[in-house]
């Protein structure tokens, strides 16, 4: 789970872009258990390992705003907590290890973190309001790329690579273009990028497509100093931009309306795609209307960082023609990828298709099944980042024992695909 905020500033920017294909809805002609097939439903077999979180508990696991997770190769979990500055390692029983970061200005202080990458051997980057910061085991601080607004910054949705650079959207804010409501001079489609780990210096790995913005003209109203920057309502069902990176090193992308995984390599080649003949749906009035309704739901805060916030109503929302299929991806430590489908009524949640990167298909939890995690581990661990009946934020922790086609006692896993 990565924190909203940098999300919420983008969308304030008006730099939230779409991009869309389409491919045909799917039959019964291929064979089941392939893509081309049927869904051949499973059953997630879970058991619980911890929970960590509590309101009067000790300091270290009474968390303030928890924005991201992520496991080491040891099956530790590194919690990030924004609120607190730092970042909680919880062992794999449960128990507290250390705490690194905590507030303030110096070497291996934090300010806000939002995101985190664990790396097998321990090692980790934390992102933050005021740059990247690059600790080895054990949480010693090694360096910090600073931000940089202008030649670009990355988003809270970046990934790790294998070999210790991280890939990202990238944030650029011309701060004076602002002032004087002009538009930022952003790039055209929606570039990926790579930043690595030694200079932080961004290079263009892919750049998706994107659909045109239809309310570029509303960028352009000179704003008076103080006054509020409008969250726009948007355009409901524009196919998100989603991307993991696979074990080898390759990127999955997903920025399409239609059901297309691509992989590409660190060169930035196409080098094939995922894909099953699942149709997108058209958006209808009921779909707007439960879209309309998740906006006014929405928990907006008035200010974020230099901003302050304006929500739009529900009623100034625009819809795309049609709902992309794919609502999310995430790869798990098995090298499969988890692909949830949007719902429905276009929202969550959806069935969640398991893939491989070869084209394997493995099978398909049902919507009121298990859920992509907030983050993977070895061994099958899956953390969940949420809250308990009082409101208090929690982060729960099971292992997936096996996957077993619906109505079979047959385990489906990595050695089976």
């Amino acid at each position: 789970m990565k924190t909203w905020i940098p999300i919420l500033i983008m969308s304030v920017l008006g730099s939230a872009l779409a991009c869309g294909d389409a491919t045909d809805r799917p039959g019964s002609d291929g064979l089941p258990g392939t893509l081309e097939g049927p869904d051949v439903m499973l059953t997630a077999v879970t058991e619980d390992i911890y929970t960590v979180g509590e309101y009067m508990g000790d300091d270290w696991e009474s968390f303030g705003l928890l924005s991201d997770v992520a496991f080491d190769g040891a099956g530790n979990a590194h919690i990030v907590d924004m609120r607190a500055d730092r970042v909680v390692v919880v062992a794999p029983d449960g128990s507290f290890l250390r705490m690194v970061g905590g507030s303030g200005e110096g070497p291996g202080e934090l300010r806000s973190p939002s995101s985190i990458h664990v790396f097998p051997n321990g090692g980790y980057v934390v992102g933050s309001v005021r740059g990247i910061d690059v600790y080895a085991p054990e949480g010693k601080h090694v360096r910090r790329m600073p931000r940089d607004g202008m030649s670009g910054s990355p988003w809270s949705n970046s990934k790790a690579f294998p070999d210790g650079s991280f890939v990202s959207t990238v944030f650029r804010f011309d701060a004076e273009r602002y002032r004087q409501g002009l538009a930022q001079l952003d790039p055209p489609g929606r570039p990926i990028e790579i930043f690595p780990i030694e200079d932080g210096k961004p290079q263009v790995l892919y750049t998706a497509w994107e659909l045109p913005d239809e309310e570029a003209g509303r960028r352009n109203t000179p704003r008076s100093p103080g006054d509020p920057a409008r969250l726009r309502a948007g355009r409901a069902f524009e196919p998100r931009l989603h991307f993991d990176v696979t074990a080898d090193g390759r990127l999955a992308v997903v920025d399409s309306i239609g059901y297309r995984i691509k992989l590409i390599s660190r060169d930035g080649k196409v080098l094939g795609a995922v894909e099953r003949p699942v149709a997108p749906l058209a958006v209808t009035e009921p779909m707007r209307e439960a879209a309309r309704e998740r906006h006014r739901a929405r928990d907006v805060p008035s200010n974020v960082g230099m901003f302050r916030i304006e929500k739009e109503s529900a009623d100034e929302m625009t819809f795309a023609e049609e709902v992309p299929v794919i609502a999310d991806i995430a790869v798990d430590w098995d090298d499969r990828i988890w692909v949830e489908r949007t719902g429905e009524d276009g929202g969550p949640p959806g069935p969640i298709d398991i893939v491989t990167p070869d084209g394997g298909y493995v099978g398909t939890l049902p919507a009121d099944g298990v859920r992509i995690p907030s983050a993977f581990g070895p061994d099958g661990l899956m953390a969940y980042v949420t809250a308990d009946e009082f409101g208090v934020q929690i982060v729960r922790v099971i292992r997936l024992v096996s996957l077993q086609p619906q109505g079979t006692d047959t385990p489906t896993g990595p050695e089976d695909e």
